[in-house]
C-alpha cells in the first residue's frame, strides 16, 4: 500500500519544463559560476551529491583512455558509492577566458580524436556548485544549457552548435564566452563553464553521425555569415510543436529546409529543443529534405526519444522530473530524498533560473511527496488518475529540456540515450593525483 499524495500538479509539473536556456538579455543566456572545486577527499575529483549523479549500472559505453592525456576517474557520489560521475578531468591553470580558450580548444582537439566526442553527442552545461543551494537546481541535476558537438569528419576537431545560434558567445570549440567566461555583447559578465555532461544517441551508425555533421556544420555556417535561420526563445514551458500545432515531426524537417535556404524558419527554439531536432533531423539526407512536400515531415526525421512527460505515466517509463529519484533507487537509500528538497539558497543561478525556482518554490513539498510515494512501491498508473483529477487534465505538454538527455541515460533497461563522460575542468594538480586504490572507472 502507497501513501496517497495530495499533489497540486499543473504549477508543479512547469519547474522541469523551465530548466535550461533562460535568456535573460537579447540572444544570451547567461549563468553566473564559480569555478569547480576540488575534493578534499582522497577518493574523489570532486564532491557531488548523488542528485547530480548517475547510477554505475548504466555506464556501459566503452571510451579509449589511452587516446588522450587526461587523467579519467570513477567519481562516487558523496553519499554511495553506487551513482557517482565518471570524470575526465582536464588541467587548467588560468582562470582568465584566454588560458581557458586554450584549454578548451586542446580539449575538442584531444577528445575527438580519441573519441570520446563524436557527432551527435549533447553536452550539457554542469554547475557543480549548485548543489545543496535549493530544490529546483536539484530537481535540473545541476544542468542548465544544451550544446550540439559535431566533428570535421577526421577525429581531429570537435565543434559545439548552440541556440543561440551566436558565432561570438556560443558556437565553437567549446572555446566562446558562455565556456570559457568574459562579457556578453549585451553587458553582463560570465564566469564560463567548468563542466561538461557528455551524453550520446544510442545505436547510431558511421552514416548517421555523418549526416548530423552535415547539419550541423550549415546551422554553424550559416549562424556565421549572419544568417540566423532559427532564432532563440525563452518560452520553454510550451515547445514550439505546442506553440504551433505542427508535429515535431514536421517542425524538424521545416528546420531542414530552413538551414538548406539559408532563410529564417520564422520560428525560434531554445537551447535543449535545437539539439533534439537537429538530432531528429539527421535521419535524413539533404537530398530527402528538398524532396518532402512542403508543411509535411519527411519520413526519415527519426527523434532520439519522444518528448518527455513531466512523470512517467506508464511503468517502465520516466518523467522529466525523475533524475534524483532514479538516483536514490540505485542508491538503495530512500531516506535521501529529504536532501533533493533541503535548502533554500539560490547561489549562483541566472536571474531566469531564479525566477523560475521562485515560482515552483511552493510546490516542491507535492513532489517531494510523490518521490517518497513511488519509493513505497507506487506506480505511475495508480498515481495516474489522481494527478489528471487534480489538474483537470491540463497537464503541461511533454518536453525534451536540457535534463531529458541526462534522465534518459539513466533509464533503466533498453535506452536511446548513453551518458558517456563528465568532462571537468580543474586545477592542474588534480588530474595528478593517483587513482584512488581500489575504485574502478567502468568500462
Amino acid at each position: 500500500m502507497f501513501t496517497r499524495v495530495r499533489l497540486p500538479f499543473v504549477a508543479l509539473l512547469t519547474l522541469v519544463a523551465a530548466s535550461g536556456c533562460a535568456a535573460e538579455t537579447g540572444d544570451t543566456e547567461q549563468d553566473q559560476s564559480n569555478a569547480v572545486s576540488a575534493s578534499r577527499d582522497g577518493q574523489r575529483v570532486l564532491d557531488v551529491p548523488f542528485y547530480f549523479s548517475v547510477p554505475k549500472s548504466v555506464i556501459d559505453t566503452e571510451i579509449d583512455r589511452s587516446s588522450y592525456s587526461y587523467g579519467t576517474y570513477w567519481n562516487p557520489s558523496k553519499e554511495s558509492a553506487d551513482v557517482g560521475l565518471r570524470v575526465i578531468a582536464v588541467p587548467q591553470r588560468g582562470t582568465d577566458p584566454a588560458s581557458k580558450r586554450t584549454v578548451r580548444q586542446d580539449m575538442a582537439r584531444q577528445l575527438a580524436k580519441a573519441g570520446v566526442l563524436q557527432d551527435g553527442d549533447v553536452a550539457l552545461t554542469f554547475r557543480p556548485e549548485l548543489a545543496d543551494t535549493m530544490a529546483y537546481p536539484h530537481i535540473q541535476m545541476g544542468a542548465t544549457h544544451a550544446s550540439l558537438v559535431y566533428t570535421d569528419g577526421n577525429r581531429t576537431q570537435a565543434f559545439n552548435v548552440d541556440s543561440p545560434l551566436n558565432p561570438n558567445e556560443y558556437n565553437g570549440s567549446f572555446d566562446k564566452t558562455h565556456f570559457t567566461g568574459g562579457t556578453y555583447a549585451s553587458g553582463e559578465r560570465d564566469e564560463g563553464t567548468d563542466a561538461l555532461q557528455i551524453l550520446r544517441p544510442h545505436g547510431w551508425d558511421d552514416s548517421r553521425r555523418a549526416q548530423l555533421r552535415g547539419w550541423a556544420s550549415r546551422a554553424a555556417d550559416n549562424a556565421a555569415r549572419g544568417a540566423k535561420v532559427v532564432s532563440f526563445q525563452s518560452d520553454y514551458l510550451k515547445p514550439l510543436y505546442a506553440a504551433t500545432g505542427k508535429s515535431p515531426e514536421v517542425l524538424a524537417t521545416d528546420l531542414g529546409r530552413a538551414l538548406l535556404s539559408g532563410q529564417s524558419m520564422g520560428q525560434g527554439m531554445y537551447c535543449s529543443e535545437f539539439a533534439w531536432h537537429m538530432l531528429a533531423l539527421s535521419g535524413c539526407s539533404e537530398q530527402a529534405i528538398r524532396q518532402a512536400p512542403a508543411g509535411t515531415a519527411a519520413s526519415c526525421i527519426d527523434p532520439v526519444f519522444a518528448p518527455m512527460p513531466f512523470v512517467a505515466e506508464r511503468t517502465g517509463d520516466v518523467g522529466l522530473a525523475e533524475g534524483p529519484l532514479l538516483a536514490i533507487q540505485a542508491s538503495g537509500r530512500p531516506e535521501l530524498v529529504a536532501d533533493v528538497f533541503a535548502g533554500n539558497q539560490p547561489g549562483k543561478l541566472s536571474s531566469g533560473h531564479r525566477a523560475v525556482a521562485q515560482q515552483v518554490g511552493p510546490f516542491m513539498s507535492a513532489l517531494q511527496g510523490f518521490y517518497g510515494a513511488r519509493l513505497q512501491g507506487a506506480s505511475p498508473e495508480q498515481l495516474g488518475p489522481q494527478i489528471a483529477q487534480q489538474t483537470g487534465g491540463r497537464i503541461p505538454p511533454p518536453n525534451y529540456s536540457p535534463t531529458a538527455f541526462m534522465v534518459q541515460a539513466m533509464k533503466p533497461g533498453v535506452r536511446s540515450v548513453d551518458y558517456v563522460a563528465t568532462i571537468v575542468f580543474v586545477d592542474g594538480q588534480i588530474s595528478a593525483r593517483p587513482m584512488p586504490s581500489g575504485s574502478s572507472i567502468p568500462r
